[in-house]
């Protein structure tokens, strides 16, 4: 790893409001770095009101900034999303990715790390980087797509560019509901039973927002020449469970009195078993989870309780 990486470097997040978006930031600046962003919904000083999709508004942001490297998060990322707008999830995706490419090739970027997901392989974990890509819903292919935009870009103009693939990613400070770590949390705080589809026998793996920052961090780190055309890494942490089990588990850590309500059925296309090695992220890297399932839900679930309480308070002043 290089170190003192980042000091002075300016560096570009899209999707920097993003759950993981906003964590980076923080970091990034504890080490030295300027930090630009784009949001679809925010601006001030150093983030840019922009859509990915929209070329010309990318590529005034990263020649203007003099950006050195960026981390390219924003993506349409809900499964659910893609299956009742599949246009629009390819469309943001795919071309938000390929705008990123090629601004970065026009102004010769230090790195790019795009965000991918381990939803990309098929059904036989623990998958490793060279398993097979399946695709499958327009959510999933969508990516595989902006992996294949990201590793041509790599090949054909030696783009230094990097693609981690990472499991479910849970922590403090997540505000998409929708996601299942927050949507069961928000329903406990609240004394309503969690909604789980079909047996909840669906198999994931859960990485700590910490831990996912730090393999973010590592990545930019590097050294290129060290990897060659290696590109690709996988991170998650072993904390494989059912979804009916992590529900449990929630409420067993809120020590409340709830039962799950089941919903008869299941989503379309959904992947029994998924989870993946990421030896080669600790060998290369030398990155490896510090967070266990148990700490990482008891400290998510301390921050929900604290946020409700504090927008209740809120909301009775107002």
């Amino acid at each position: 790893m290089q170190e003192n990486y980042f000091k002075n470097k300016n560096i570009l997040i899209t999707g920097i409001t993003g759950f993981v978006g906003s964590k980076l930031t923080e970091r990034l600046r504890v080490l030295g770095a300027t930090v630009f962003g784009v949001s679809r919904f925010t601006q001030n000083k150093y983030i840019f009101k922009a859509d990915v999709s929209d070329f010309s508004n990318i590529d005034r942001v990263i020649k203007s900034n003099n950006i050195d490297v960026c981390y390219h998060l924003a993506s349409d990322s809900l499964v659910e999303s893609g299956q009742i707008n599949p246009y629009n999830t390819f469309r943001l995706n795919m071309l938000g990715t390929l705008n990123i490419l090629e601004s970065a090739r026009k102004n010769n970027l230090e790195k790019i790390i795009i965000a991918s997901t381990s939803q990309v392989y098929g059904n036989n974990p623990p998958f490793k980087e060279i398993s097979p890509i399946i695709s499958s819903r327009p959510y999933e292919t969508s990516k595989i797509c902006s992996e294949l935009l990201a590793q041509s870009y790599s090949n054909t103009f030696n783009l230094p560019v990097l693609i981690s693939r990472c499991v479910n990613t849970y922590g403090p400070n997540d505000l998409n509901l929708n996601r299942l770590i927050p949507k069961t949390i928000n329903s406990i705080l609240h004394n309503r039973a969690p909604e789980m589809w079909g047996k909840g026998d669906i198999v994931r793996d859960y990485l700590y927002i910490d831990d996912a920052i730090n393999a973010y961090i590592c990545l930019a780190e590097v050294n290129m020449e060290k990897i060659g055309k290696d590109r690709i890494f996988n991170f998650g942490s072993d904390n494989f469970i059912s979804v009916k089990d992590l529900m449990q588990k929630i409420i067993k850590l809120s020590k409340r009195d709830i039962k799950i309500r089941r919903i008869e059925g299941g989503r379309s296309g959904e992947i029994k078993k998924q989870y993946l090695s990421w030896s080669k992220a600790k060998q290369i890297l030398g990155w490896k989870p510090e967070i266990n399932l148990n700490d990482g839900l008891k400290q998510t679930l301390d921050w929900y309780e604290e946020y409700f309480k504090k927008s209740h308070n809120k909301a009775n002043i107002l």
